[in-house]
């Protein structure tokens, strides 16, 4: 997939990830970047997820409201809920109407 291909050329793999980044994914041809973000209480579900769309990198980012302990318990829920909205939504994703 190009995007994972330009994600490797710039440092940003699974086992480098750039500041921010908790952990990445694929799911059916798509890029799951789990970014929990930290607040009072623990860690939001957050993060984006990015596509090749007629031949163009699209990326929407989406936040929950669900609230962790630990940011690495958000980040598995972020990428649960993120092969979520792929299975639901599919390119619609990336109409901007979700």
């Amino acid at each position: 997939m190009v995007i994972r291909f330009l994600r490797s050329m710039l440092g940003a793999n699974g086992h480098d990830n750039p500041p921010g980044v908790a952990a990445e994914s694929e799911h059916h041809g798509y890029l799951i970047t789990a970014m929990p973000t930290e607040e009072s209480g623990g860690w939001r579900v957050s993060g984006t997820i990015s596509g090749d769309i007629d031949g163009e990198t699209r990326t929407v980012t989406f936040v929950r409201a669900d609230i962790y302990g630990s940011q690495s318990v958000a980040a598995e829920m972020t990428l649960l809920k993120a092969r979520r909205l792929i299975d639901e939504q599919g390119r619609r994703l990336f109409n901007g109407g979700h």
